[in-house]
C-alpha cells in the first residue's frame, strides 16, 4: 500500500506543479480494484501512466492520416530505442546484475528520454525492434558454473530460469506494434514500458532471492562476485549542465514562443530540471555487492527514470496547449540530438 501512496503522491505532484487549476477536470486513477479522482486537465491515470484522454489504443497505433509504410531502421542518434522497446535492454541487465561492469551508461537515462522522444521514427509497425526471445539458457549455465549447485538447490535454479524466461516473455508481449508519431504520445508509452520493466524484475527477484539465500557462503561469494571497486570514478549516469539544458535550447529554438508563452515555457524548464535532478539523485558510481542488491537497485532507477519521463510528459502536453498549430507542427516535427 505505500507503493501505491507513493504513486498517488508522485502523479498528484506533478499534475498540481505543471496544470493550470482553470483547465482541470476529473482525473481517474485507478489501482485494482480502487479509483480515485483529482482536478486534473484531460489526464486519465493507470498504473503508473499518465495518458491523454483519448482513445487508448492511440497509445500504440498510427496516428490518422499517416501513411502505413515500410518499418524503420534505428536512428544512429538514438541507438537502440530501449525505452520504447526495453526488451532490447534486457541483455545489459543481466550483465549489471550477476556479471557488472564499471562506467557503464544508463539505457533509461535522461538524454536518451529526448532522443527517443525526438527522434525520426516511422510511426508505422515497428516489430522488427522485438523480433525475438531472448535465451537465458547462457546466463543459467554460467550461473551453474560458477555456484555448483547441489542437487537441493537445482530444482531453485530451474525455478530462476522459468522466471527469467517468464519475464523476457513479459516484455515480449508488452512491445509496441508501432511507434507513435508525437513526442508527447511517445513519452506516455515510455511511461508504460519502463513499468512493464519493472514489472518483469518484479517475476525474477523473488526467485533469485530464494535461490541466493539457499546457497553456502562459497557458493553465494561466487554469485555476486568480488566486492565492488570504491576508486571515487565519476558516474557516467552523472549529468552535466548541457545534457540537462540542451533539450530546452532546441526546443525554443524550434517552437520560437511568444512573450506571452514565455511563463508556460519556464515552467517546462523547471519540469527538466526536476527530472534531471531525480535522475542524478538515484546516480552512484557504488556498486553494491549483492546480484539481488542490484536487481533492486536497476528497480529504484528505473522508477527514477520513471518519474523523470512524466514530468517531462505532463510539462510538454501542458506547454503544447499553449502553442499556436503552426507552433505544434514545428514541436512535433523536432529532432533533438544527444549532447554525447
Amino acid at each position: 500500500m505505500s507503493s501505491v501512496s507513493a504513486r498517488i503522491s508522485a502523479v498528484a505532484l506533478v499534475i498540481a506543479a505543471l496544470c493550470p487549476p482553470q483547465a482541470a477536470t476529473a482525473f481517474g486513477l485507478r489501482f485494482g480494484p480502487f479509483r480515485l479522482s483529482l482536478p486534473v486537465p484531460h489526464y486519465r491515470y493507470h498504473g503508473r501512466r499518465i495518458v491523454r484522454s483519448e482513445p487508448a489504443a492511440r497509445l500504440a497505433r498510427t496516428e490518422p492520416g499517416e501513411p502505413a509504410g515500410p518499418v524503420a531502421s534505428e536512428p544512429t542518434e538514438s541507438g537502440s530505442p530501449s525505452l520504447l522497446y526495453p526488451v532490447l535492454a534486457w541483455p545489459s541487465l543481466y550483465d549489471n546484475i550477476f556479471w557488472p561492469r564499471t562506467a557503464e551508461p544508463w539505457t533509461f537515462g535522461y538524454e536518451n528520454i529526448f532522443a527517443q522522444a525526438f527522434a525520426k521514427y516511422s510511426p508505422q509497425r515497428a516489430a522488427a525492434f522485438c523480433p525475438y526471445r531472448v535465451s537465458t539458457d547462457e546466463v543459467v549455465m554460467r550461473i551453474a558454473r560458477e555456484t555448483m549447485p547441489t542437487a537441493a538447490q537445482k530444482p531453485l535454479l530451474q525455478q530462476l530460469a522459468t522466471a527469467l524466461g517468464q519475464a523476457n516473455g513479459y516484455l515480449i508481449k508488452s512491445c509496441p506494434s508501432e511507434i507513435p508519431a508525437r513526442p508527447v504520445a511517445r513519452l506516455q508509452l515510455m511511461e508504460n514500458q519502463i513499468d512493464a520493466m519493472i514489472m518483469a524484475l518484479d517475476i525474477v527477484r523473488p526467485r533469485l532471492q530464494a535461490f541466493e539465500q539457499a546457497l553456502d557462503d562459497k557458493q553465494r561469494g561466487r554469485l555476486n562476485g568480488p566486492p565492488p571497486a570504491t576508486n571515487g570514478v565519476i558516474p557516467v549516469c552523472q549529468l552535466s549542465a548541457g545534457s540537462v539544458n540542451a533539450p530546452l535550447a532546441q526546443l525554443e529554438q524550434a517552437v520560437q514562443p511568444t512573450d506571452a508563452q514565455r511563463p508556460a515555457l519556464a515552467a517546462v524548464q523547471d519540469a527538466f530540471n526536476r527530472a534531471a535532478a531525480a535522475l542524478d539523485a538515484n546516480c552512484s558510481s557504488a556498486m553494491p555487492p549483492t546480484a539481488l542488491a542490484r536487481l533492486e537497485a536497476i528497480e529504484t532507477r528505473l522508477d527514477a527514470s520513471w518519474r523523470a519521463v512524466l514530468t517531462i510528459q505532463v510539462a510538454l502536453a501542458n506547454f503544447q496547449t499553449q502553442l499556436s498549430d503552426e507552433q505544434n507542427s514545428r514541436f512535433n516535427a523536432l529532432e533533438i540530438a544527444s549532447t554525447h
